[in-house]
């Protein structure tokens, strides 16, 4: 069953319980069932989604904190010549401190993406959370209303 025949099976519910169906509440668990797992699945993609953006951004805060110092000691004379680096070494040293710088930069937009990843997950989670509330709400009162018919029937046949 999808989505939409279950939603109409629950709305259905009265109706079947009082044509005398073997177990009205069927569907009823079988939708229940359905929220719980699908609300699982965003939390658990959602959980995921946002430690893999973190850790991202960590790891690219940290390539950034160790490329700085290294490309701010090529461009001062003063430690070039402490270090004793040729021309052909701060060359390499300079290509090597730009690939680097472009390799974060492609990081931090792969971290970009994963934080997006991560608030969509969140989003379709509160909805999802919020569909399997409705539901829930909606088959309590369901329930207090077959509840309330039935006092009204002892009722009236006393």
């Amino acid at each position: 069953m999808n989505d939409k025949s279950l939603s109409q099976a629950l709305l259905d519910l009265d109706a079947r319980a009082l044509a005398g169906a073997t177990d009205p509440r069927e569907p009823l668990l079988k939708i229940m069932a359905g929220d719980r797992r699908r609300v699982f699945w965003w939390s658990a993609a959602a959980i995921v989604f946002w430690m893999l953006a973190l850790l991202m951004v960590g790891w690219m805060l940290v390539a950034m904190g160790l490329l700085m110092p290294q490309e701010a000691m090529l461009r001062d004379p003063a430690q070039l010549a402490h270090a004793g680096l040729s021309p052909e070494q701060r060359a390499d040293a300079l290509l090597q401190v730009h690939i680097m710088s472009r390799m974060i930069l492609v990081g931090v937009t792969f971290s970009v993406a994963l934080l997006g990843i991560a608030a969509g997950a969140t989003v379709f989670l509160v909805r999802a959370s919020r569909h399997a509330t409705l539901r829930q709400i909606n088959a309590s009162l369901l329930e207090i209303s077959a509840q309330l018919q039935a006092l009204r029937a002892g009722a009236a046949s006393r």
